[in-house]
């Protein structure tokens, strides 16, 4: 027991670590916030961060630059659990084949990382909030909640580009009912900036009429596309996610 304490004291925390995957052949890097306390003798809650369009790149640093990653750093919010911020490629989307990244850097941190895999949420802004909701509706019983920040799901210009998105998805009669059918009983917080006038905040607002009783919807009415700063730092949404357990 004390040779187990002393590891795990001896552990990064409260910090971001750098690491990489290997997906089709390409080596991509991301990014691992470690919690204050982790012990790897005890399971931890883990959440994956998707981030927003204009932090694409392959620098490593832009994800965490912008929403999530800046609350954790200064300290704004304190988060018990393992949180992965994998980076999409430029010119790539999370709506598109680069989401294997988002997956892969999952499964890299949980071969890693002592992780609790009925406790795996996630989260995402943006062009990361449509990627959020296009993992969660393939992978229904691989997360416990999600938490989509400002994004879409019938694609407002530039991304209605039907090879950026899965078949399932742009073949729907009603993308929002297919989305809500194969996401189940999951349970999902929604966000939108009431004066988004980069993404509709009537996306968010058909999901949640989808969704129904397994859903809630927070809209800030004086927000524009920036809600994610409001809802990682004003809300308890990040409390709400690693509480969650797939049953």
């Amino acid at each position: 027991m004390l040779v187990a304490m002393l590891l795990a004291s001896l552990l990064p925390q409260g910090t971001f670590v750098q690491r990489d995957v290997v997906v089709k052949g390409i080596s991509h890097k991301y990014q691992v916030w470690i919690p204050e306390g982790y012990d790897p003798s005890t399971r931890w809650p883990a959440v994956l961060f998707l981030h927003g369009a204009g932090e694409r790149g392959s620098d490593n640093e832009k994800q965490i630059a912008v929403g999530l990653g800046p609350a954790l750093r200064k300290g704004t919010i304190s988060v018990p659990a393992v949180i992965i911020f994998p980076q999409c490629p430029e010119e790539g989307y999370w709506a598109g084949p680069e989401r294997e990244i988002a997956m892969e850097a999952l499964r890299d941190a949980e071969r890693h990382y002592s992780i609790d895999a009925k406790r795996i949420s996630m989260t995402g802004m943006s062009m990361g909030g449509t990627g959020t909701w296009i993992l969660a509706a393939e992978n229904p019983k691989r997360f416990s909640a999600i938490a989509p920040i400002c994004g879409w799901v019938s694609g407002p210009p530039p991304f209605r580009v039907v090879h950026d998105q899965p078949g399932w998805l742009t073949g729907a009669g009603n993308r929002f009912a297919e989305v809500a059918k194969r996401i189940g009983k999951m349970p999902v917080w929604i966000f939108h900036g009431g004066k988004d006038n980069v993404v509709s905040p009537e996306e968010s607002r058909q999901m949640i009429a989808h969704i129904g009783e397994n859903g809630a919807y927070t809209e800030f009415p004086e927000a524009n596309h920036n809600s994610w700063d409001p809802t990682y730092s004003g809300t308890t949404v990040m409390q709400w996610l690693v509480r969650q357990r797939r049953k």
